[in-house]
């Protein structure tokens, strides 16, 4: 009975890890650092596993004492499993293109606000990518990814730890942050980085964006979605005429 528990302990220990490690492989297959670091980690876990267990025969043979099934593999089983749907979920909350938050992260940040009724108030930012179809269709879709990547990085470089940033869909992003933090200061950062950007980049193509700016009390007095379609609608209005403005460089 007591080698059937030890057995069992095994072999059901080393599937999780093996299983976790083949999905690995395959999730991770053309991220070669991500991949390494997940096959030395569960590879050493799972040699430790099979020489305890191995060692642990050994020694009974020996001095015909009995084994006794030692919990902790189960516990760093599950502990690794836990870890990887940790990962897997928060990965899920990712936008992959651009490495921002993702448009389902957003609608879990505006859920909380306005389910919180604290009072607090909080300044969101809707931000389009001025002439964005005009990259794709002269350029091709390649280079429209690049500039969604590298919009996406100006917005990493110029966000504090207090800011979330997302990618609401398409070439459309989210800014949020408390209005005390002072938003419109990273507006305006973001804006001075991409004029950076335009004068010393070698593309035929600036680019710029537009925006729609307001503040939302969390107080129930007004619907999330309506105050978010508020905004919607600011930033269109700012695309449209920067569109009429002609401020395409191609």
């Amino acid at each position: 009975m007591i080698h059937s528990n030890a057995l069992n302990l095994f072999f059901g220990s080393a599937l999780i890890i093996i299983l976790i490690l083949a999905e690995c492989l395959i999730k991770y297959k053309n991220d070669k650092k991500i991949k390494k670091i997940f096959c030395i980690v569960l590879i050493t876990v799972l040699l430790a596993l099979t020489a305890d267990f191995l060692t642990s025969f050994y020694f009974t043979d020996i001095f015909n004492t009995p084994i006794h099934a030692k919990l902790i593999w189960p516990f760093i089983s599950a502990l690794l499993l836990f870890i990887y749907l940790f990962l897997i979920i928060k990965e899920n909350k990712i936008d992959s293109l651009t490495g921002l938050d993702n448009r389902y992260s957003f609608f879990e940040l505006t859920g909380r606000i306005s389910r919180s009724r604290s009072g607090e108030s909080w300044i969101f930012a809707m931000v389009d990518i001025n002439n964005f179809r005009s990259i794709n269709e002269i350029y091709g879709n390649l280079e429209g990814d690049t500039a969604l990547r590298s919009f996406a990085q100006i917005v990493k470089k110029c966000s504090r730890k207090t800011d979330f940033a997302a990618r609401y869909g398409g070439d459309e992003f989210v800014l949020v942050n408390k209005t005390e933090n002072g938003l419109v200061e990273l507006i305006e950062k973001v804006t001075q980085e991409l004029n950076n950007y335009n004068d010393n980049n070698n593309k035929s193509y600036n680019i710029e964006i537009s925006y729609g700016i307001d503040t939302y009390v969390s107080d129930g007095s007004k619907s999330i979605d309506d105050f978010l379609n508020h905004i919607d609608k600011f930033m269109h209005k700012h695309s449209d005429a920067s569109r009429r403005a002609g401020d395409f460089k191609a």
